[in-house]
Parts: C-alpha cells; structure tokens; sequence
C-alpha cells in the first residue's frame, strides 16, 4: 500500500489563501441576475441578443484637451490594412475619477485616482520606405569595382537617370502605387550581410509608397530585385508598424501627443470606449523634457480567466462547463501592493451537463454570501453569452490565464463559433464586420484578442520569468505563493455534475477551486512582476508589449538594434522567412566553397559536407573528487557583452563578409585599433551598462519608498536582461541581424581570455580545478577564510589590470565541493556575514541528475539526502556506513509502499507533437500522451507530461523502465484502479544510478555494493560497472560459474494442459518444483500435478526458443544510460550516438547475440545428461539424480536435441580460423 494516493501539497491550504480576498473584493453589479442568469437565458433554441449590437455608435467620451489635441498612452496595435495601423491604449475622462480600494493594515483604504478608458487610435497614411543602391559607371558599364571608390561622385550615374529606371519597374514589374521619391540622394550606410553594398556612407535613392494589398502578393518586391542602373532594393519587407514606430522613434508604451485627432462619431469599429484617426505626420512620442507630459502610466483593467471542460465523446469536442472571471480595476502595476489587498470581483457562471445540477446547489449558491457571485445556467450557449457579456463590460486591458493561448482560448472560440455567439468579436477589442469568422488554428489564435494584452503563465514569455519545473499552476502555487491547490483530474468533472452520485456541497467546492484559479493566476504573475518587467523590457526595446509577453526575445534585441541603426543613418536589413534566409545562407556557403576549390583547382565533391556550427565556450577538464578547501570562483561580468565592447565588434567595425571573416587565424587582428569610432553595438551596450549602474545607485538612496525600490529593481532587471540578450543577435540563425563571423569572433574572444585567465592563475601558483565559459574555479588550499579571500583579492586585481571593459570578481566561496564532470557539481556555499568572516552556509548544485525533470521527487530527495551526507565535514569512513545505512532503509520504505504516489512520478517535455515521433513506442512521455490525447485532454509540443512506471498486466516487475508501462498519474491514483507502481524499476533506474553518481570518486564504495543496500541483485550491476580498462581483464564465461554467466537468462516455463499453471522448469538437478521424477514429467502445481506428454514439452521448447531468436531479430537498441530510456529500432546514422537532446549515452541492442546464445546455452543445460552427472559425482544426490536421469534419458535427449537444432545454427558457436588468422602465411 502506497501511503497516501492522494497527493499531498506543501503550504497554506487554497481556502485559506483565499478567504482574504472576500475583504478587498467590491462586486460591480450586485444585482438579483448576478447571482441567477436562468430566468432569462434557459429556454430552449432562445435566440439571445447582446446589449451591444453588432452594428453600434461610437463612444462619446470628453478625453480632448482644450487645445483640440489627445493625450494619448498605447499598449497595443493592429494592422488591419496596408499603410494602418490600429493604436490601443489609454485616454483620461477629463474632470472625473474613479474610486480604487485596497487593504492597508487589515483595514479597507479608498481613493479616488483620475479616470481612464480604453481608446483606438488608427494612425492612416503610413508610407513604404525603400532604399535603391543605385549601381556605379564601372558596374554599370561593366568594369572592376572598388567599394573604397565606391562614394567617388565621379562614378556614381545621375540621380535621374537611377530613379527613372527604379519608377520604371516599381510601377510596370511590380505594380506599386503612388511612388515618389527624394529631389536627390540621401547619404546613407551599410554594414550587413550582403556582399557588394558598400560599407562606407554612399548615396542611395530613396523612395515612399504605398504597402502592398496582400502579403508576398504579386506587387511585391522580389528580394533580389535589381535593374539595369541599381543593384540592391532595401525595406520591401517592413511592416507598417515598424516604420512607423522607427520614423517616429516610439519605444514602446508610452504617451503619445496626438495634434490633429478626428474623433469618430460614426458607426464604431472597435469595442473601447474612445475611438480616433490620425494621419502619421501628427502623432508623435512627448520630449522626456516636455513639462507638459502625462508623467504617470494610467491604471490598467486586469481580467483573470479560469475555465473547466469537459469532453463530448461522441462529437469528439470539448465544451465549457464552468467559467470563473475575476476582475481588478485600476490596476497600479508599479504599485507593490500585493493583488490580494486590491480591490475585485469575481464571477462564477456554470451549467448543469446531462441532469439538474444536485438537489440544493441552487439555494447553496444564493445564500453564498460576498465573492464570489454566481450565474447559473441549463446550456453552454447562455453561459458563454453572459461570458463574453461580462468580459466586454468590464473592458479588461490584461487577460491573465494559464495555458490560455494554446487551449483555453482555442476552446472558448470554437465553442463561440459552433453556437453562432453574436458580436464574438468582444473577446478582443476589434469589431468583426458580420461577425465572420476567420479560420482558427489550435494555438495560433491569439491575434484575435488584438487590443487586449495576454498574459499567459505558460508562455515563453512567462517560462522565462518563473522558476518551474512542469509548469503547472499547482506548482507555481506551491514554489512562489506558498499555497496547496488542489488539483482534479480532468476525467472526474463530469461526476461533479451528476445529481445522481454528486452532492452539492461536492459541485460547490469543485466550482470555488475554478473561481480560486483566477487569483492564483494573477497572484503567481504579481510575484514575478511579470507586467512591469515587460514593459520595461519594451520600453527598451521598442517593440510591441504583447509580443515580449509572448516571449519574442530575438523581435526585442531585432527592435532595439532598428532604432539605434535608424538614429545613426544605417539602412537596416530585410526581415526575411528562415526558409529564405537558410537559403541565402546555404548559396553563399556553396560560392564561397566553389571558390576556394577553383583557386585549388580541385573538383566539386558529390557530397556537400555540411558546416559545422561555430565553437562557443570553452570549459576546461574538471579536476574531479571532493575538495575539502575553501574554492573561489572567480566570474566575468557579463563576459560576451563586455568582450563587444573591449574589442569593439561590431557590424560597422569589422567586414565580416570579407571571404575568411571566420579564419581563426586572422581574428585576433580583426578587432580596430585604438582611436576608431566605437561601433553601434558597443555603444548600445555600454549605453545599458550605465544607465543600470545609475540605477542600482539610486536604489541605496535609504529615502526611497518601497514602490520606487520596486521601480528601480524592475528596472536593472530590464536592463541587465537586455545588455546581455544583445550577443544572442549575432549567432542566431533566425534573427534579422544574424552575422555569424561576429558571433565566432566573439566566442573566440572568450577562449582566449579564460585560456590567459587560468594561465596567469598558474603563474600565480594557484591550482584552477575547473572553468566554464566566463569564469574560473580556484582551489585556494587554505581553511582560512579570510586568507582565501585575500587569494581572491590578489588575482582580481592581476586580471582586470588587464582589460578596459572586462572585469572579473569572486562570485562564490566553496567550503566543500564535489567536483563530478563538467557542467556537474554541488557545493557548499560560504555567504560572508559583511565583517568579513564566514556568515550563512547554502547549497549550490549545478546540472545534477537531481536538478532534472527526468527525475522523480524520490529520486530527488534521496540524491538529497546523500548528496548532504558526502558534503558533511565528517570521515569518509563515516559517511560510507551512513549512506549504505541510509539506502538499505529506503529500499525497504519504497517496496513497503511507504512512500506517497506523487513522489514516484516523473516529469518530461514533449519536443514536438505525440503524434510526430517516429519511435513512439519506445519513449514513455510520448506513450502517455498518447493515451491522454485518446481521452480528448491536451498534449502538445512544450507540454510537460508526468508518468509513473507500473507492473506490466502479466504482474512481473521489470528490470528496465519499458515506455509501454508508463501510465499518466491520475489513471494509477483513480479509485478502482489495478494499477501497481513498479519499485523494482525505479530503485534500479531512479535512485541507483544517480547516487551511484554521487558516489563515484567516494573512495570505499561501488555501484555493485550500493544496489544491493538497495535490495537488488549485485551481480547484475556489476557487471555493468567495469569501465574500459578493466574489461580488458574480465575473465573468459567459460571460466565464470552458472549462476554469474546465466544470471539474466530466462527460464524454460512449462504450461500444463491439464490446469493452464505455468511453472518454470530449473533442471535435471534443481528440479525444485519436483516436475521431473522417475516417472516422468508432472505439472508443478501441487493440486494437480497432471503428467506433462513428451510432445507436448518439444513444442512449447521449440516455441520458446523461437521466441527468443524473434526477439533478436527485432533488433531494438537501447541507451545505455539508465536515466534515458531511449529504446528505438530505428539505427542511427551517427553510429552509436544517442539521439535523445541532451543524452550522452551510447546504443546498443537490448537483445544482443551474446544473450541469445547464453539464452541457448542455458536452456541446454536444463537438459545436458553427462554435465549434470558430473557436478553431482561423489556427492550425497548422486543417486536421486541418476535414478532421475535413467529413468528419463529418452524424454531428455529429444529435449535437448531441440536446443541443439538450434544451436547448430548460431554463429558464435564457431570460429573461423581462416579469418581469424588471415593475417599469417604459411611458407
């Protein structure tokens, strides 16, 4: 018995966590309907009808200054045509405000703040922008090209003659319309990939025009267009969004000084409650210095949405049976108020599925007294009405949700488009003419919620900010909130609803731990200050708010760079698809090859070689074992970004389509010399390091109030993040400004200072024990605290004396390490006590098996546990005898079932679809995602799935961890269910290896003696254990007894057809079932012991050999790394490498021809007449034994003829001697 089947979650219970809320809440509309929606909405086929038509007025709000202009603050955009662009955001009612109210020392505070109300301002007139290189005489006329010639004004063609033949083709190739162009060049620069585009400031053509009606259509401008007097053609694929945010240079929210605003009153096209145009010449950002700039950011409407389904069995859809919302208006999100002390509403809306809901859940919900309140409902229809009611009333700017975008969201629409819901559209902020649906696509329909800003817990965005291992609300509960939610499993909703089997009190606590996700959702986003981190994190940027929300790190550092580059006069270059640009790449690649073998005079090969992706970090051998001296590591400051700025990378700086931009050789003289002007790169950098230094300054300021602490935390975060995302630009193949030799440039740099780093550590006389890309470990030597600082000290200043930008400090102190293999140890960590002494003692671990999600929280603690017992300061001895003590009692524990379900249960990411691998069978997560999509529950790439290993259906436990035993926890823990964990396979593939691990430079141990504290069967993991070497003296199996040889063989079983028992059969001189006497062959069971016929026993032997030569020939492979549990029949093409990510393991054949034949040879012995006669010769059997084997030599030698019929057939039963000495000649 398992100790308790029902998971068990650290913190405060979820009721109590919530309970607080019901004093801050304040309900909008304390209405009769808000507790009971069914006497309007319960009739059958009703046809309901929003307050809202689809067809409406626009608001009339007075937002207007007395000059006639718009104070406006923006969020968020559409580009709902060519040249628009939909702004959303904020404008203030004037003369009036609106009453906020919070909890302040358990008292409820009221305020009044000014009032804001969603606004769309749509910005027209947005030209296209291109940049022409207009083609030199001597490119022109056919002659060499010098690109240090190329501004010579002397070889550039005329200016009319260039723009007539671009308009010529603007408006007869590609069909642009009203194309205009500057009175004469403009000066510009390039410094990207395109080889030819001169570097030096050379003058361009540069020409406005409308964007193109569709996408890549046929007025599109092909990438490589070219004409007779120009060569290259820049900014066809810029979106108006971006041109406008450049040109105007809007970093992101922020307040925007409209001059000219025509407020619509017309027909709206939106759902906020203001509504403007604007041509672009009159928008603008306010001047920092303006002294009449809104100086504030407005209160923001946040909407939190939890949602609970069910699946339809026989349409195979999923609908919506409970939906809760909670609201938080005027949200102040740099105030650092926690969200339960702000004042909210919440709203519950169910319906009843099948049946009536349970007798007195009605009358439980009326008299339910605060918040939540209630809807009640007979229909989905109805429900998702007053759903959408409720979200398009209250008008949020922020949904909150958790795994929204990718199901929720996907089911609420699908759901609104089966039931024909009016005005669906109030889901975003922009009215749908006719309510036409778009085509949706699971996981790609959040441009529906244009207007809205989305913050979903499980996006990338999201994943960046939280410290997760499945992501899951329960555990973000548990981590950041301190709080035990209580998780129910999916199959079990629809038992809620049963009037039948349900009770009321039942659905009513099923319904509140919906409502009670709406506050975890948001409390969980508070805590990581997800809203103001982005927004500052745009704010750098430049880009969209929504898409950092999302997680677009590459579109920030893209954005970012656009705007420096504008600023300073660069022409940028295009965005372009991967597929595009991994052609590019792949045809520069195959010229710049073409080339080099012409220059050689060599072929052309018939097998293109693939390039190899340029070296990162270098990570020094780890000098591994136990280091009981106080370690320094010694780190780099931001390494990648201070190496741009020490050797001034850049893309202006250095020419890095030059044909041997990547030469190792030559890059060390590639970096500029002293007095260049400093590239863009490193200025923008630098600019990012000061402006954090400032204000990390301001955050010692004792004066400062806790929010702007707060502020001035978000801040360098923002910045911090920034500066050092910036080197990911360069060496991603997907991002805009991608410049590999730049990338390789810079992580040579970084070789280089570690290799002098460690070398001028030895000089030193210091001992490096270990390096990792940025920063060195040093074994000081001393149990002297202060004088290892002083060593610390002494080496920081010999470094950074070194460098300009690069600067180096002590990171950590280590007491105690163990130091296993690159990129793995744990330590315990000295925190000064700021006097300079030793003060609190942590525990720091690095890549550990204990640290992986592959692992379950069994495994975990008891790394844990040893992992303390190793770092303790006390004798190896000791430790040895406590860690054996310490396992054999946890074998015990986990085969007594003492441990809880939860800890058994392992965690993994699926890479891509279930349904898109192609060895499914062999990967345990893919199997029961598989299973979990067969019930209509959601699995998908991203997606975490947690398992448990459980006894196979025959009831034998397995020594391996077999994918097809894998089963999803809520199926073992579901009351009824025959499923049984197996904890044989989890003390031989979760507990041992990692602690075996742990445990390998421990000097007076080994895995075989560890397995058996285990209870597992030593000499199998013996022999697992040798390495290299010492296989190399293993003794020959025809040298090693039976019992070692044969120790994995399986048994000859031996069905009786009399009884249907299965008994294995050990022998002539086991015999310890009795089936063999002098009279024959009897059926092992005791109550039947039925005599077994000779034909009978030569066809189940003759099946059962077949059984295993089938099984080799299945050919499974196998990881040879117990945590993988890779098992595939596919062979790879990289030999014997394994293909899991991250996996350093090696394939090998489950089923080996080595185990076949000692499989053979086992069953062969159960039969050999003279081998049995002569182990029992002189001994006290030896009559039994003869007396048995007389008796039965006819039985026995058609028996083993048929093992021998197949043994004749295996190949490693012969040497050829031919081959084997094919080497010598005989003379």
């Amino acid at each position: 018995m398992l100790e308790d089947m029902k998971p068990k979650r650290k913190g405060v219970d979820w009721r109590t966590a919530t309970s607080a809320l019901a004093a801050a809440s304040a309900p909008i509309v304390a209405s009769a309907e808000a507790t009971d929606d069914s006497t309007a909405f319960n009739e059958e086929h009703k046809t309901v009808i929003s307050s809202t038509a689809m067809r409406a007025p626009a608001h009339q709000t007075n937002a207007l200054e007395s000059d006639g202009s718009l104070q406006f603050w923006w969020f968020d955009y559409d580009e709902p045509a060519p040249g628009t662009v939909r702004l959303v955001g904020k404008v203030r009612v004037k003369n009036e405000q609106t009453r906020v109210a919070q909890i302040k020392d358990g008292k409820k505070v009221e305020k009044d703040v000014p009032k804001f109300v969603s606004a769309t301002v749509v910005v027209k007139t947005i030209k296209r922008k291109l940049y022409v290189l207009p083609k030199t005489k001597a490119e022109y006329y056919g002659g060499e090209v010098d690109e240090d010639d190329s501004d010579d004004e002397d070889d550039e063609l005329p200016f009319d003659d260039v723009e007539g033949d671009f308009l010529d083709d603007a408006k007869g190739k590609w069909n642009l319309k009203n194309v205009s162009s500057t009175q004469g060049y403009v000066k510009r620069r390039y410094a990207f990939g395109i080889k030819g585009v001169p570097r030096k400031e050379t003058n361009w053509l540069e020409v406005t025009c409308d964007f193109p009606a569709g996408k890549r259509g046929e007025s599109d401008i092909p990438i490589d267009a070219g004409g007779e007097q120009y060569s290259h053609v820049f900014g066809s694929t810029a979106t108006a969004f971006e041109r406008f945010v450049v040109d105007h240079k809007i970093m992101g929210p922020c307040w925007l000084n409209i001059s000219k605003p025509k407020v619509n009153k017309g027909d709206a096209f939106s759902w906020t409650k203001f509504e403007a145009e604007v041509d672009e010449k009159d928008i603008s950002p306010f001047s920092s210095s303006d002294a009449t700039a809104p100086k504030d950011v407005p209160r923001l409407t946040v909407l939190s949405l939890s949602s609970r389904t069910v699946v339809h069995l026989k349409e195979n859809k999923r609908e919506i049976v409970c939906a809760a919302a909670r609201v938080w208006h005027d949200v102040d999100i740099d105030d650092p108020t926690p969200v339960e002390h702000q004042g909210s509403s919440s709203k519950v809306f169910v319906r009843n599925l099948f049946t009536d809901f349970p007798t007195g859940f009605d009358q439980q919900v009326r008299q339910h007294q605060g918040s939540p309140t209630f809807a009640l409902f007979k229909a989905e229809r109805p429900l998702l009405i007053q759903l959408l009611d409720y979200i398009s009333r209250n008008d949020p700017d922020v949904i909150v949700g958790h795994d929204f975008s990718q199901l929720d969201l996907d089911v609420l629409l699908n759901r609104l488009r089966e039931l024909k819901i009016d005005n669906w559209s109030r889901v975003g902020r922009f009215r749908v003419k006719g309510d036409k649906w778009p085509q949706l696509r699971s996981g790609w329909n959040t441009g529906l919620l244009a207007g809205r800003l989305l913050l979903d817990l499980t996006s990338d965005g999201s994943k960046s900010l939280i410290d997760s291992t499945t992501w899951s609300l329960t555990e973000m509960c548990e981590t950041h909130l301190g709080i035990a939610r209580e998780d129910v499993d999916p199959e079990d909703t629809a038992k809620f609803f049963d009037n039948v089997h349900s009770t009321a009190a039942h659905l009513k606590h099923f319904v509140l731990q919906c409502e009670a996700d709406t506050y975890f959702q948001m409390a969980v986003a508070a805590k990581v200050q997800a809203l103001p981190l982005t927004r500052q994190l745009t704010n750098l940027a430049g880009n969209s708010w929504n898409r950092t929300l999302a997680g677009n790190r590459a579109e920030r550092n893209e954005y970012i760079l656009l705007h420096r580059f504008h600023e300073t006069g660069y022409i940028v270059p295009d965005k372009i698809s991967s597929r595009e640009k991994k052609a590019q790449i792949d045809k520069a690649e195959k010229k710049k090859k073409k080339k080099t073998r012409d220059d050689n005079g060599e072929e052309e090969p018939k097998v293109e070689v693939k390039r190899e992706k340029y070296k990162g970090g270098l990570v020094f051998e780890p000098e591994k074992g136990l280091w009981d001296r106080y370690v320094l590591v010694m780190d780099y400051n931001s390494l990648y970004p201070s190496i741009i700025q020490e050797f001034d990378i850049d893309f202006s700086t250095i020419d890095w389509t030059a044909d041997d931009a990547e030469d190792l050789d030559k890059m060390p003289d590639r970096a500029p010399c002293d007095g260049e002007p400093q590239g863009i790169l490193p200025q923008l950098i630098a600019s990012l390091v000061a402006r954090r230094r400032i204000v990390k300054g301001l955050m010692k300021d004792k004066s400062a109030t806790v929010a702007k602490l707060m502020q001035y935390d978000i801040t360098q975060k923002a910045l911090k993040l920034t500066a050092n995302s910036m080197y990911g630009c360069l060496g991603y193949e997907g991002s805009r400004f991608y410049a590999r030799p730049l990338a390789a440039l810079t992580t040579f740099k970084g070789r280089e200072i570690l290799t002098r780093t460690k070398a001028d550590a030895e000089g030193m006389s210091l001992n490096v024990i270990y390096g990792d890309t940025d920063s060195v470990m040093i074994n000081t030597n001393q149990t002297d605290y202060a004088a290892a600082l002083k060593i610390g000290e002494d080496f920081k200043k010999v470094i950074n004396d070194k460098y300009k930008k690069l600067e180096i400090d002590r990171d950590a102190v280590f007491e105690r390490m163990l130091l296993l293999n690159k990129k793995k140890y744990a330590a315990r960590k000295v925190e000064d006590d700021g006097k300079g002494g030793p003060g609190e003692v942590t525990t720091e671990i690095k890549g550990l098996d204990m640290k992986r999600r592959e692992f379950s929280k069994l495994s975990k603690d008891a790394s844990k546990d040893v992992l303390d017992m190793i770092l303790s300061a006390k004798a190896t001895e000791t430790v040895i005898e406590e860690i054996h003590e310490y396992l054999s009692d946890l074998g015990e524990k986990i085969r007594n079932g003492f441990k809880p379900l939860d800890d058994y249960i392992i965690h993994k990411r699926l890479g891509k679809n279930p349904e898109d691998y192609p060895d499914a069978k062999s990967l345990p997560h893919v199997q029961v995602a598989l299973k979990m999509k067969a019930k209509g529950l959601s699995a998908k790439a991203g997606d975490v799935i947690p398992y448990i290993f459980c006894v196979p259906p025959n009831g034998e436990t397995t020594k391996t961890a077999q994918a097809a035993n894998a089963h999803h926890p809520d199926d073992v823990r579901r009351q009824g269910s025959t499923l049984k964990i197996d904890f044989e396979v989890y003390l031989s593939t979760q507990v041992l290896p990692p602690i075996e691990r742990l445990c390998e430079h421990i000097e007076g141990t080994e895995k075989a003696r560890l397995a058996e504290c285990l209870g597992l069967d030593a000499l199998r993991f013996k022999s697992t254990s040798l390495d290299v070497p010492e296989r190399e003296f293993k003794t020959l199996q025809s040298q090693i007894s039976d019992a070692q040889r044969f120790a994995d063989a399986e048994p000859f079983r031996i069905r009786c057809r009399t009884c249907g028992t299965i008994s294995p059969f050990d022998g002539i001189l086991e015999n310890k079932a009795g089936m063999l006497s002098e009279h024959g062959f009897f059926c092992g069971n005791i109550e039947c012991q039925a005599s077994l016929p000779t034909p009978s026993l030569a066809v189940q032997l003759d099946l059962q050999l077949r059984g295993f030569i089938s099984r080799f020939y299945e050919a499974w492979l196998v990881c040879d790394e117990p945590t993988c549990g890779n098992r595939t029949r596919m062979m790879s093409v990289y030999g014997k490498k394994c293909l899991v990510s991250g996996c350093r393991g090696a394939m090998h054949f489950e089923y080996s021809d080595a185990k076949l034949y000692d499989q053979l040879l086992y069953i062969d012995t159960l039969f050999d007449i003279e081998r049995a006669i002569g182990k029992v010769a002189g001994g006290a059997q030896q009559g039994p034994v003869q007396t048995r084997i007389e008796a039965n030599r006819h039985v026995l030698e058609q028996l083993r003829r048929v093992v021998t019929k197949h043994l004749e057939k295996n190949g490693r039963r012969w040497v050829s001697m031919e081959s084997l000495f094919s080497f010598m000649k005989v003379r």
